[in-house]
């Protein structure tokens, strides 16, 4: 490889990412959870309504939010994202061992 097949292999690999493109895949994302949690909250009715547990779909919801918490943790460091994050994913357990529970009684 020479100099300038390097330097045109690395402006390729350093392209800053079209705003375009972020934003709408931003966007996406958001429109996909929201379809998502409306769906949930929709099972999550007729559960209740037909008298059966729903602690598994609450459980998909906290685990949802607490590993975004986490993540943001991650990459921010924030001590708010870690504290919600556990929280969420102490419900999450919760939920799932009482939904299993459930299950074998």
């Amino acid at each position: 490889m020479n100099r300038d097949e390097i330097l045109a292999r690395s402006r390729r690999e350093n392209q800053p990412e079209d705003e375009r493109e972020k934003t709408i895949r931003i966007r996406r994302d958001a429109f996909s959870l929201g379809g998502v949690v409306v769906l949930g909250c929709f099972f999550m009715m007729l559960k209740i309504w037909k008298d059966q547990y729903p602690a598994d779909i609450f459980a998909l919801f906290a685990c949802q939010g607490g590993l975004s918490c986490l993540y943001e943790w991650s990459q921010l460091r924030q001590k708010k994202h870690l504290i919600w994050g556990i929280l969420l994913m102490v419900i999450t357990a919760l939920c799932v061992f009482s939904f299993c529970r459930h299950l074998l009684t």
